[in-house]
């Protein structure tokens, strides 16, 4: 199926993700740009966007920071920083949606006086190791955040390059998805210089989902068991199909079985879906990864004994009904023929 160039262009627009994958978006949805985004709206919103201002008391410098950390990647992503002694810059509101906020801090630093050697000490800080897993230990989209320990993290980080005693700082959060994120590229690529962007920017800017191991909704699902035909489950391997049924609740998941043929009328029905991994766990239980489509992945956990229906196990109880042999005429007269002949030479010894 070719989908329409018109349509990948506007599916990249208004979702921020790269052409590729919109292109294989709209074939898996049969070209609905709606089912497109719906899949897309679905994707987890695990970066975690921090709109930062502080004051240090001594010193008098005034700085806004927007750090975007990456909780699936483990990484700051597109740090914007701005450190000057002018206090005009209390003028850019932290509850400003984080990409306005972004564009104020480079509209401000292209034409405002700014402390370039303390922005690239603040940059360098907040990439570093030591720094990610302090944050990793905090921050995570399975639980609420700790605001004190975030305050304290970042002030730790503030007065090790600022020798003063006593630093404000104020912090807003919000959470958005990779194709969110990427969005606001285009923007900041006309307020940034080329050399301004280090190479792995740029690298990121032209492939921003392929880094993120392809996943975009991961649905619960259940196997269809077979304990007399069935393969069992830790003998499967990558490439394997299954069959299984969509058991997740959401409204993403009933639009996606319902346009992979998983569901009739308001019924679940089995499915085949492909085996990405099969992980042993503990418990003697493993755990197993599938595809669906692209970046439509399925996951259940299961005993690694159990026996699951598999397209193999499925053509191996279609057994070809055995053909009744035909016995050849010519075979039959010259049996006859045999019985005559042996009957006369009887009757002749007889004699």
């Amino acid at each position: 199926m070719k989908i329409d160039e018109g349509l990948i262009t506007t599916l990249v627009q208004e979702t921020g993700c790269d052409r590729t994958l919109a292109g294989m978006l709209l074939k898996f949805t049969g070209g609905d740009i709606d089912g497109a985004k719906r899949i897309l709206k679905a994707v987890p919103k695990d970066i975690f966007v921090f709109k930062i201002k502080f004051i240090t008391q001594i010193t008098n410098y005034y700085g806004a920071m927007l750090i975007c950390y990456d909780s699936k990647e483990k990484r700051i992503r597109r740090p914007a920083v701005v450190v000057t002694d002018e206090k005009d810059i209390g003028k850019i509101d932290i509850k400003n949606p984080w990409r306005d906020f972004e564009n104020q801090l480079y509209e401000y630093a292209k034409v405002r006086r700014v402390d370039a050697i303390k922005i690239e000490n603040i940059k360098r800080r907040l990439a570093e190791k030591e720094f990610i897993e302090k944050l990793e230990k905090i921050i995570s989209p399975s639980r609420a955040i700790n605001r004190e320990a975030l305050n304290a993290l970042f002030l730790d980080e503030l007065y090790t390059i600022f020798a003063d005693t006593n630093i404000a700082l104020k912090i807003d959060i919000e959470q958005i998805d990779v194709f969110e994120l990427n969005r606001g590229i285009e923007s900041i690529e006309e307020l940034v210089e080329p050399e301004e962007r280090s190479e792995a920017e740029k690298i990121e800017e032209k492939q921003p989902f392929k880094r993120r191991e392809y996943s975009l909704v991961v649905l619960k699902i259940e196997p269809v068991l077979s304990p007399v035909s069935g393969r069992p489950i830790k003998e499967l391997e990558f490439g394997d199909e299954i069959q299984v049924r969509i058991t997740d609740e959401r409204d993403i998941a009933d639009y996606l079985a319902e346009l992979l043929g998983g569901k009739v009328d308001s019924m679940r029905v089995p499915i085949h879906t492909k085996i990405i991994e099969v992980k042993p766990l503990e418990g003697g239980n493993v755990g197993v990864l599938t595809q669906f489509g692209p970046g439509i992945l399925g996951m259940f956990k299961i005993q690694e004994d159990a026996k699951v229906l598999t397209k193999v196990s499925e053509t191996e109880n279609i057994k070809p009904k055995e053909e009744k042999k035909e016995i050849s005429p010519y075979l039959v007269t010259a049996g006859i023929v045999v019985v005559v002949v042996l009957f006369l030479l009887l009757i002749i010894f007889a004699r």
